[in-house]
């Protein structure tokens, strides 16, 4: 038998290191479990909660169970150079796995094999809990529970029975009622600042639901409404799309002034703040519908003024002033956190080097009306702040108490003291559990009628649960609720079926991104591989890189900045071994932190998000996404590694994609689920029959196609550099309106396709500058701000252009 004959070869092979049998053996029990796992649709990415199950389903007993958890623990620590192997304890492993495949498979151990292992039976030490012992935290598997207890085992340990813990107890973990209502056997959680009493029970302050699977801070401080915090909240706001307001925009300007007040040397030039923001933001800029009334656009630069002055006031008075300690001198800009004890990650606008300080901005109102004369910062923000702090505790161990955390709000300008209140964080981690189990239940399920049941949650008398009946709740609160019911509700049931279908397809592929695949070879490759996969696992699959020193920092370029680093060893990236043969290219998502230890990981570091811009042979090129003007962010005499980033964006835009669906007339729903057939122009039947070239063709079956025009076909066939090249210079000079020819290609082709479709297009390599005329009454007099804040070199896209008789 397979497994068998890989035991074998384990024991037997003495030239290969003790560490690289462990590996094996590791790889072994993986697989062993994912056996017993095929035709099920769990989604149990730990392997403590693998072994966990597949004892329960087979019937091994708790010293059978235990000898297994033993050999997990054992190679953890030697995977991650936490212990050093020995041949002793590797031939007692090597029992227990040569048992667990007789139980799975029923098929004898080979006497060869037999001969190799321990007579005795393989011993293992239960670890017993220290009677009023504070445990800091501790993860556990869920079996089942009664009216008093929580019965777990333990992940890190190993126990002869399963622990108890005591939930809805008054001042320590009542918040979590919801919680333990909704645990299903073999849910992972992490336990936090847990008390054990004279008789070995558990008290745990917080219990978080799947920590793995990380739901973002902004998003669950959102949840916090007016009118109630149900999870209900969550799903709304991923399938409701994000205005591009004017709000949001002067948001992100802000940003951008606080950048610029925290690093100017004097005062920060405002012209030249606007001409950063036009550069940054042209877009959104241009695309803002609130911004083509010129009165809210005058008012709207007005703000900026004043956000930009309030900035300024604050950067340059209050943070000098007695008890505020700030100190821009010594800032992180956008520093990231993930914190897998709490399931949260997030990134923060302002922190102190030392963590002790962080702001965080906001442009928009505060609470003006909670308490007359008195401005109180927002529910959803306070939140948000507690959470921030909350992370730094349980990640990064700072004490909540001795840190001070700021809201500032930039309207007033008001730099609010935040106030820990660690029975809000309760509440907050309870309702990112019940998000979490919405997300687990519609992945599990996979069901239509399941998703429907979840989704027509979302209702106005469901999250209202502080039951508002004033104005505010009937006239603008209420109303966006209730419109995305009745959109689902006047679908056709082909059009429901299909939404709920492809709903579940989209949560199920976004709960694998970030919690991992139970079926993919090694464990993982979810988000959560990032602290599960241990360090042997990870350079063995080439998703790290360690040991890198930085050879040349430009941190704090305003334009493109961004940090060069190579191997500190002799390894090359490129050389023939296991450690390096990195799946990394130019392009990919990353995430950059110090790692000086081999405790050091993304869970208990700062992490700055970038992109890989190059690599090479030596060396690797890293863009960060913020500046970082503080040469002390980056030391040079530290160690770096990076590893790759995932990011919900593209799960946002496929729910998006959904919304977009509802919102489409009954003709567009019609065209996507083929109810109707897409239409053609039949003029162009005639030149379409009568062609001889295959390109013309497909150029005339384009023009033709009056719905959409897709083109398929192996690579090498001319697709893009031929059929796509003269789709663009047909429909140009058709001056056919509407037409978006697009190319699904490799990065390698993209230099050369915009170059090839920029040839087909006028005034490409002109000899001489191209005159402009610009306020021009009812045609472009809205844009004389624009042109008075433009630089030399700023790139610019012109609309619709007439070109008079002058050229």
């Amino acid at each position: 038998m397979e497994y068998y004959h890989i035991l074998l070869s384990i024991c037997q092979k003495e030239e290969i290191p003790l560490a690289e049998r462990y590996k094996q053996m590791r790889s072994l029990l993986e697989r062993l479990c994912r056996t017993q796992l095929q035709d099920e649709s769990l989604q149990m990415t730990d392997l403590s909660a693998r072994i966990s199950y597949v004892a329960a389903k087979v019937g091994l007993d708790v010293r059978e169970q235990n000898r297994l958890h033993t050999f997990r623990l054992t190679s953890n620590k030697i995977l991650n150079r936490q212990e050093e192997p020995d041949r002793e304890k590797l031939l007692r492993d090597a029992k227990t796995l040569a048992f667990f495949v007789r139980r799975l498979f029923g098929q004898d151990i080979p006497a060869e094999l037999y001969r190799l292992l321990p007579k005795t039976d393989a011993t293992y030490i239960a670890s017993p809990l220290s009677s009023r012992e504070k445990i800091r935290r501790m993860r556990v598997c869920f079996q089942y529970s009664d009216e008093a207890y929580l019965y777990v085992t333990p992940v890190d340990a190993v126990a002869d029975e399963p622990l108890r813990v005591r939930y809805n107890v008054p001042d320590s973990n009542a918040e979590f009622n919801d919680t333990c209502g909704l645990l299903w056997r073999h849910a992972q959680i992490n336990l936090l600042d847990v008390l054990v009493d004279e008789t070995g029970v558990l008290i745990p302050s917080f219990m978080v639901l799947e920590p793995d699977y990380l739901i973002d801070i902004s998003a669950l401080a959102e949840c916090f409404r007016e009118y109630g915090h149900h999870p209900a909240n969550y799903n709304l706001s991923k399938l409701q799309p994000a205005e591009n307001s004017r709000p949001l925009l002067l948001g992100n300007i802000a940003n951008l002034f606080l950048d610029e007040w925290i690093h100017a040397s004097q005062k920060a030039d405002y012209r030249a703040c606007m001409k950063k923001a036009f550069q940054r933001y042209a877009i959104e800029l241009i695309a803002c519908a609130d911004l083509q009334d010129p009165e809210i656009e005058k008012q709207f630069f007005a703000d900026s003024r004043l956000h930009f002055e309030s900035i300024g006031k604050t950067v340059t008075e209050t943070f000098r002033m007695p008890g505020y300690e700030l100190d821009k001198t010594d800032a992180v800009i956008e520093p990231s956190y993930i914190c897998e004890a709490l399931g949260l990650q997030g990134r923060l606008d302002y922190m102190q080097r030392d963590m002790l300080s962080f702001i965080e901005m906001k442009s928009g109102r505060a609470d003006e009306y909670a308490i007359q004369g008195k401005i109180e910062p927002k529910e959803n923000h306070r939140v948000q702040m507690l959470l921030y702090q909350a992370v730094l505790e349980y990640a990064m161990g700072m004490n909540h108490r001795e840190g001070k955390a700021y809201l500032f709000y930039t309207r007033y300008p008001l730099l609010y003291p935040a106030r820990s209140s660690w029975a809000m964080v309760k509440r907050a981690i309870n309702l990112r559990n019940r998000i979490v189990a919405d997300e687990y239940g519609v992945q599990q399920h996979n069901s239509i009628e399941y998703t429907a049941r979840k989704l027509s949650e979302i209702n106005s008398e469901t999250v209202n649960e502080r039951k508002l009946k004033n104005t505010l709740w009937a006239r603008y609160l209420s109303p966006p609720i209730d419109g995305f019911a009745k959109k689902l509700q006047v679908l056709t049931p082909i059009e429901q079926a299909y939404y709920y279908s492809l709903y579940n397809f989209i949560t199920k592929e976004q709960y694998t991104a970030k919690s991992g695949d139970t079926d993919y070879e090694g464990g993982g490759m979810g988000t959560a591989s990032l602290w599960l996969s241990s360090l042997a696992e990870k350079c063995e699959a080439g998703e790290i890189l360690c040991d890198l020193g930085i050879t040349e920092n430009r941190a704090s370029d305003e334009h493109k900045a961004h940090v060069v680093l190579s191997r500190t060893d002799s390894v090359s990236f490129s050389e023939d071994t296991p450690e390096a043969l990195p799946n990394f290219r130019a392009g990919d998502a990353i995430v950059l932190y110090e790692r000086n230890k081999d405790t050091d990981n993304v869970t208990n570091k700062m992490v700055f998000k970038g992109n890989i811009e190059a690599i090479t042979e030596n060396d690797i090129t890293v863009r960060l996404r913020a500046p970082q003007r503080n040469p002390a962010v980056l030391l040079a005499d530290s160690l770096y590694a990076v590893e790759h980033d995932a990011s919900d964006i593209t799960f946002r835009a496929m729910f998006l994609g959904l919304s977009a669906f509802v919102s489409a007339n009954q003709e567009r729903r019609d065209l996507l689920l083929g109810q109707r057939p897409p239409e053609f122009d039949t003029a162009f039947d005639s030149q379409i029959t009568a062609s001889d070239d295959d390109f013309t063709r497909i150029t005339l079956k384009a023009q033709a196609a009056e719905d959409y025009f897709l083109l398929v076909g192996p690579p090498g066939t001319g697709k893009t550099s031929r059929a796509l090249k003269q789709m663009a210079e047909t429909f140009h000079q058709a001056k056919k309106r509407g037409r978006l020819p697009v190319a699904s290609l490799t990065c390698c082709l993209h230099h050369r396709l915009a170059k090839e479709i920029k040839q087909a297009l006028p005034f490409d390599g002109a000899d001489e500058p191209l005159r402009v005329r610009y306020n021009v009454p009812d045609s472009n007099a809205e844009f004389n701000d624009t042109c008075g804040l433009l630089w030399r070199h700023a790139q610019i896209n012109l609309l619709d252009v007439l070109v008079d008789e002058t050229g």
